[in-house]
């Protein structure tokens, strides 16, 4: 509970603190390892009660034979020996291994804690282990000397050091990699949802994650909500409207058709064609195929359609492709796409090929080339906006609502595809149609969806 009341800012903050404690205990452990000690506790009882027993040995005889008494004492990987005098410093107040050894010793035998022990640390002869050296100080001035082989382990090499290291930072990395991932995941839920809010489709936001995610979740569903009403308004009062003109449409062309002066009444009868032509496109552009079900179609047969269409009508089209290419799609909305393609193309230019790739493996590529001025390349973006008619670019003959290329893009997008302008090598336009073979159940609408570029066209 208290971690769900913790923001964004405070769970950061966990985040940078658990990882700095994870490095903190992880090169407290490693430290530990490279000075581990190799005495055991029943070890440290028998070097203890040997020590005790030297002393009380040694006391109880004559100088001379201590040191051969001290030898037979010698077991459990401690070596004692008699000595008058010693040059063993103690050592132990200033290293941790050497205190607790000698809190050891004391503990194993309390009657240590009243005698002169000297600790200290000295190399053996295992390669980089140390040994303890250490000497007891008797009642008449002697020692007893005693050497522990080995104490504390071999240093590790430095290469392992650095490696182990290493390995630590990069598991601490990863586990805070893992928090900030469970951190963000609500902002990008959050993101998810946003870009499944297109037209008339509201994505799902759970206000989940830190305070600050929630109120931005719940702020974000209901502007969805207000916007997404307001697109669905936009959209029926525009094909309301639409449809209401065509009835005084129809009446204006019977009225034309009954004046007597001909040349007005086909100025009339042109200018209505015009406002039909445009009442059309703008219903295609509002709709853009997202009513119509997809189902299995031969991509290859519409393609081959539409061009020897064209061509009855007088146009210099080609068509190349395969003879068969199955697709999942909606057969109107490609058709209407590459219709107004071609159209587009029939306007501006003398010679027109379409060309259909089923190369790749997931996306097909319709591609629509003429002749004619072309678009240039910094006015794309632009000819792909609805109601913009780039007339200079595309010469004096130029027409319809400026709608036909955004149509276009917006239903391929609305597939799961894109559009895409290049240059053609007929020295035009080449307007290449990129489709999935099989559209998503519920593709992303046009309005959010990212520009995608194929791979053989960039």
């Amino acid at each position: 509970m208290g971690l769900a009341r913790l923001g964004m800012v405070g769970r950061i903050a966990l985040v940078l603190v658990c990882a700095v404690a994870l490095e903190f205990l992880g090169n407290v452990a490693l430290h530990r390892w490279q000075e581990r000690e190799l005495v055991p506790a029943e070890q440290v009882q028998r070097i203890a009660t040997r020590l005790v027993e030297g002393e009380r040995v040694a006391l109880a005889s004559i100088p001379r034979d201590r040191e051969r008494l001290m030898h037979d004492l010698t077991g459990d990987g401690a070596a004692l020996n008699w000595v008058p005098r010693t040059v063993i410093t103690d050592f132990s107040p200033a290293f941790a291994q050497l205190s607790a050894m000698r809190a050891r010793l004391v503990e194993a035998e309390p009657t240590l804690a009243k005698r002169e022990l000297r600790l200290t640390l000295m190399p053996s002869t295992d390669a980089g282990a140390r040994d303890l050296v250490g000497a007891l100080r008797l009642a008449d001035g002697s020692y007893i000397s005693f050497r522990v082989s080995p104490y504390l382990g071999a240093p590790p090499h430095p290469a392992t050091v650095v490696l182990l290291h290493m390995l630590l930072m990069a598991t601490v990395l990863g586990i805070a990699l893992l928090m900030i991932h469970r951190l963000v995941r609500p902002l990008r839920k959050l993101a998810e949802a946003a870009d499944a809010t297109g037209m008339r489709v509201a994505g799902v936001f759970e206000a989940e994650g830190p305070p600050e995610v929630q109120r931005v979740a719940t702020a974000f569903a209901a502007m969805q909500t207000r916007l997404v009403k307001a697109l669905e308004d936009q959209a029926h009062a525009l094909v309301a409207v639409s449809h209401d003109l065509r009835t005084p449409i129809q009446r204006l062309r019977l009225r034309a058709s009954m004046i007597a002066d001909r040349e007005a009444q086909d100025a009339i009868a042109a200018d209505l064609s015009e406002m039909e032509h445009f009442i059309d496109a703008t219903l295609d552009y509002v709709r853009s195929g997202e009513d119509e079900q997809a189902r299995l179609i031969d991509l290859a047969a519409l393609v081959a359609t539409l061009a020897d269409s064209a061509a009855d009508m007088g146009d210099d089209i080609a068509c190349h492709g395969p003879d068969e290419c199955l697709v999942t799609a909606r057969p109107l909305a490609i058709k209407r796409i590459l219709g107004n393609l071609i159209d587009n193309a029939r306007r501006h230019a003398g010679r027109i090929v379409v060309t259909l790739d089923d190369a790749e493996a997931d996306y097909i590529v319709v591609t629509v080339e003429d002749d004619g001025p072309g678009i240039a390349a910094e006015q794309r973006a632009e000819a792909l906006l609805p109601f913009r008619r780039l007339d200079s670019a595309r010469g004096s003959r130029a027409g319809g609502a400026g709608l036909g290329l955004a149509t276009a893009l917006k239903t391929a997008r609305a597939m799961g595809g894109d559009l895409v302008l290049e240059d053609s090598e007929l020295g035009g336009l080449a307007v290449r149609l990129i489709l999935p073979r099989a559209i998503a159940a519920n593709p992303v609408t046009t309005a959010i969806l990212p520009s995608f570029h194929h791979p053989q066209l960039t």
